[in-house]
């Protein structure tokens, strides 16, 4: 703890540093300083507590530099002393933060109080810091472990991603006596404007300050991670009260308005239930927002999909992208597209696809469709144009110069050749 002693007579700033029991205080180091141009330069370079100033002073009285202390630093706490009993300069004083004021001659015993009281609030200060700073701490982890957890998810690591997520609760836990989890998947479904895209960060600190602000009556705290195709999934934690499910309703039915009324997109909400193998709410919820293909923004309130839709899900996610692929051809299939459907992170399915199959998924895509068009050729009547659509190109001449770059050939010699 540091104190600095500001006075623009050196004597009575020489008394009160000897006349004052700094040990008793704990103080550390007593700082000095005749003028408050010489104040702000040691409290520029120096750390300190405590700021006891005289308020009359030549060139900048006190009341100027505690303004300005108080706005450099915020801990700082202030003791004004002076000569005169205007009233003025004490409401002043505390108008502006100060954290007492007192009269000269003042006694050794009355500063010392003075004092010792400052000591007490800035340590006080201190503790709060800190439990700030390991509430910020605990926020990061709990927030890193369900980013971990979704991203095992999104890999069908299904066991280590439910280890992660009860992880995650437990610190959650510590802060709630009775607390209750409510996992949401949020489905950004389309942007108001093409030109007003938001960074994934921006997108989830707006989506997570809002539902904490409108279940902060319940003592709301949210942990949110991005997914793939704009898909976010939020966990909130909040007290067990009477009547929860209506309360749920009532609140998420506010945080879907709010949203879709004053941010730049829409969303729709798929809430779950937080069940001890969460990777289940997870494919239940993918599998109930998958669904929604006209992209409308609402509620999923019921979100139950059968058994057997679960266990089609769980097969594997390769082998359904290539079956996905066959059933499509006559489409411009995009990677996006088929990891979206496939439930799996773009990057993620993109290395996992060509380690399965030895290809790009662009590049198998490309096989698939020339295979298709070789078989169209040797088997029917139909026109080049139109094999060309069945196998997802609008335009001829792309759809021919494809075809010789795989084939050596043009399509009209590979039918000529192979029907003859």
């Amino acid at each position: 703890m540091n104190v600095l002693l500001v006075d623009d007579q050196k004597a009575v700033v020489e008394s009160l540093k000897k006349g004052i029991y700094w040990e008793r205080l704990k103080v550390s180091q007593v700082l000095t300083a005749c003028s408050a141009k010489e104040a702000k330069l040691i409290l520029r370079n120096f750390p300190v507590d405590i700021l006891v100033t005289d308020i009359e002073m030549p060139e900048e009285d006190g009341l100027p530099l505690g303004r300005w202390a108080k706005i450099e630093f915020p801990l700082l706490e202030c003791i004004f002393l002076t000569s005169h009993a205007e009233f003025e300069y004490a409401k002043e004083a505390i108008r502006m933060g100060g954290f007492d004021y007192i009269l000269q001659p003042a006694r050794y015993e009355d500063v010392e109080h003075s004092i010792a009281k400052a000591i007490a609030r800035v340590e006080e200060h201190l503790k709060m810091e800190n439990v700030m700073r390991n509430q910020k701490m605990v926020m990061k982890q709990r927030n890193a472990l369900l980013e971990m957890a979704f991203l095992k998810l999104i890999q069908e690591k299904y066991e280590e991603a439910d280890q992660m997520v009860v992880s995650a609760r437990q610190m959650l836990e510590a802060e709630y006596r009775d607390a209750f989890f409510l996992p949401l998947l949020i489905q950004l479904e389309r942007w108001n404007r093409i030109t007003n895209v938001w960074e994934k960060k921006l997108v989830e600190m707006a989506l997570c300050n809002v539902i904490e602000e409108i279940f902060a009556p319940q003592n709301g705290q949210a942990g949110i991670s991005a997914l793939i195709e704009n898909r976010y999934w939020i966990v909130l934690i909040m007290e067990q009260v009477e009547q929860l499910e209506e309360l749920i309703r009532e609140k998420l039915e506010l945080f879907f308005h709010f949203v879709n009324t004053n941010l730049d997109f829409k969303i729709s909400i798929y809430p779950g239930e937080m069940q001890e193998k969460f990777h289940l709410t997870y494919l239940r919820l993918c599998k109930a927002a998958q669904q929604n293909r006209e992209h409308k923004a609402f509620i999923c309130w019921e979100t139950s999909v059968e058994d057997a839709d679960m266990g089609e899900k769980r097969e594997d996610p390769i082998e359904r992208a290539i079956a996905y692929v066959k059933r499509n051809l006559s489409k411009n299939i995009s990677r996006t597209e088929v990891a979206r459907e496939v439930y799996l992170n773009e990057e993620y399915f993109s290395r996992l696809f060509r380690q399965r199959t030895g290809a790009t998924f662009k590049d198998y895509v490309l096989m698939e469709k020339m295979e298709e068009a070789k078989k169209l050729l040797r088997q029917s009547k139909f026109s080049v144009g139109i094999i060309a659509s069945k196998v997802g190109y609008d335009n001829f001449s792309h759809f021919s110069k494809m075809f010789k770059k795989i084939t050596d050939q043009t399509p009209q010699e590979y039918r000529k050749e192979h029907q003859k």
